[in-house]
């Protein structure tokens, strides 16, 4: 296994802000359940949540990322005109990676009678494709398929076309092989990085390029050899009783003991997996109770 390195710029952060009109709520007396349905009519038009609102809608239109939560202590109900308030967001996208801003919200105005809210934070981080979820298939095939890339000779035309593309010289860091479709992110020595999709009939689909910090494991293509793939897959199915059309996926494994690569092949259901070095030995199963050699 070998590692790039590379260190770059440091990250530049965007401010954005908008300025919105807040309309006064009413408040009320009553009873505890009509005061909780007061207090939660208040919180939705509070200012903290026009920032989360706010943030949400511009990462999505403006970043194109997908939020699947934006929370923002403390909980500022309102700020006063001429005023403002520091408030600390937490955002979490669809893909599980995070990161935390600071937020301001201001009331440039001083007319007691209109609240204008003006929101800024910081603009999120570059995905980093180098470490992010690889994207699921879009082709759907069973490892059953006499099309299927956990075949040899079906995998091996889809190897020698990205080996054609980016030569043998870059750095596998990130890998999937569905029976079809292959997904991946290739590195080079110059810090950059770009998402790859292969098919089983052949299409190749090359992302932009995009930079990353730091330092990566990976593989070369040299260990990429097909027929590791199909000689695993025929020892699960024929030592681990694992049914054929059972087999979802191939995902390169950076950190196995030893600092060594592998494949962790898993099933379309259950938690039971498998696991082998990057060249096809030392094949392993793993259960919820422990794990044992595969023999």
């Amino acid at each position: 296994m070998r590692s790039v390195v590379f260190l770059a710029a440091g990250r530049r952060f965007l401010v954005v802000s908008v300025t919105l009109t807040a309309l006064a709520a009413g408040l009320a007396t009553g009873c505890s359940s009509v005061r909780k349905a007061i207090d939660n009519v208040n919180n939705s038009a509070a200012s903290y949540n026009d920032l989360q609102g706010f943030i949400r809608d511009q990462l999505t239109t403006k970043f194109s990322r997908h939020v699947r939560s934006v929370s923002c202590t403390p909980h500022v109900q309102q700020v006063l005109p001429g005023d403002s308030a520091n408030l600390t967001c937490v955002v979490v996208f669809t893909d599980g990676t995070s990161y935390t801003t600071p937020a301001t919200i201001t009331d440039p105005s001083n007319d007691p009678d209109i609240a204008t809210e003006s929101f800024s934070f910081g603009d999120p981080p570059p995905i980093d494709i180098t470490t992010a979820p690889l994207p699921s298939p879009t082709v759907a095939l069973p490892a059953t398929s006499p099309r299927s890339l956990l075949v040899a000779n079906n995998l091996a035309p889809v190897v020698s076309k990205l080996v054609a593309r980016f030569g043998r010289g870059d750095l596998i860091v990130q890998m999937a092989i569905y029976p079809g479709e292959l997904e991946a992110v290739i590195a080079g020595n110059d810090g950059e990085a770009r998402e790859v999709s292969a098919t089983s009939t052949g299409a190749l689909t090359v992302g932009s390029l995009t930079s990353f910090n730091g330092s990566r494991n990976g593989i070369d293509f040299s260990q990429l050899v097909p027929a590791v793939i199909q000689r695993l897959t025929g020892l699960i199915t024929a030592q681990g009783k694992v049914p054929l059309a059972s087999i979802s996926r191939f995902v390169l494994t950076n950190s196995l003991p030893g600092d060594n690569a592998g494949w962790t092949i898993y099933l379309i259901s259950g938690s039971t997996r498998f696991q082998a070095l990057v060249l096809g030995s030392d094949p392993r199963v793993i259960t919820a109770t422990g794990e044992h050699d595969l023999s």
